[in-house]
């Protein structure tokens, strides 16, 4: 029987507790600090490339669905047995996550033994503009994922996460009472992704707000294509267009198949590189967040916690 995840009041979620792949900078502080910078000026590059749009706006002058942020390079060890070696690569999406306990504590989860039935929240700052999906994983059943965010009951949740600005998720998670792991994955998912466009409330480009502020929202079908994306980064298989109609309910053929081509295009680069920290606790996030960086418009991440 399924390990269903608890839902108190707020919601709650459970997460995971080692990160596969994860760049931990350890023996590299100078990976982690030019990562810092590079989301900084990520962020910078995004909110001038926001600016720039709404001058075009203003000026009458109608944009494609795409623009352009400029990106910026990221460092990264080259070989874990070269410690001191690293190499770069160009990044255009960018975010860093940090996680709090109940008691207001800043965490790293992967630093951190957890406990059964233990609550805690997720914040994510972003460098560009991103709509977020969490999921809970069964890796042997059918289907391979539940979503458990964006959640109906937190409006806010369908928005996206604005450039520069923290966000603390609504709902508050909680382990599951038992000993067993839990697997949980985030999909990230940049506001001018062409194969969203259909799942928002209007064209994120055209909704960009006189502030500089993306205001289109994603829906059910924007929910279920970062669904399809899950399971299809999970099942390491082309996800099919009856598939996608059972993720989204009421779409036409013709939909389903126009968003399993975008979703199995997209997927084939999702992968973050990811730079962690090795502190377990502080009071400052970024002594406990973790960068993670994509070289497309689409990033799906996984955590394995243990108790």
């Amino acid at each position: 029987m399924k390990n269903m995840w608890k839902f108190s009041i707020l919601s709650t979620i459970l997460l995971a507790g080692n990160i596969a792949g994860i760049a931990i900078a350890d023996d590299a502080p100078s990976i982690r600090d030019l990562s810092e910078k590079a989301f900084e000026q990520l962020t910078i590059n995004s909110n001038e490339a926001l600016s720039i749009q709404v001058k075009a706006k203003e000026s009458g002058v109608k944009s494609a669905v795409k623009f352009r942020i400029k990106d910026v390079e990221i460092p990264l060890r080259a070989n874990d047995s070269e410690k001191n070696s690293t190499s770069k690569i160009s990044s255009d999406l960018g975010i860093k996550i940090w996680f709090e306990l109940i008691d207001g504590t800043l965490i790293n989860p992967t630093k951190r033994e957890w406990k059964a039935s233990e609550r805690f929240y997720v914040h994510i700052q972003s460098a560009v503009p991103v709509y977020v999906g969490l999921f809970q994983n069964y890796p042997d059943s059918d289907p391979l994922s539940h979503q458990l965010y964006p959640d109906r009951k937190y409006t806010e949740s369908f928005r996206a996460i604005q450039p520069g600005q923290a966000a603390k998720l609504p709902a508050f998670f909680e382990m599951g009472e038992n000993s067993e792991k839990e697997i949980m994955s985030m999909v990230v998912v940049r506001f001018d992704w062409e194969g969203i466009q259909n799942g928002l409330t209007t064209r994120a480009i055209d909704s960009i707000t006189p502030n500089a502020k993306v205001g289109a929202q994603v829906t059910e079908i924007g929910t279920g294509t970062m669904k399809s994306i899950n399971e299809a980064v999970l099942s390491s298989k082309d996800i099919t267009k009856e598939r996608i109609q059972e993720n989204i309910k009421n779409i036409s053929k013709n939909e389903a198949e126009k968003i399993s081509k975008a979703v199995n295009k997209a997927v084939k680069n999702t992968k973050f590189r990811i730079i962690g920290s090795k502190t377990p606790a502080s009071d400052n996030p970024n002594d406990v967040c973790f960068y993670m960086f994509g070289t497309g418009d689409v990033g799906q991440w996984q955590l394995t916690l243990k108790k």
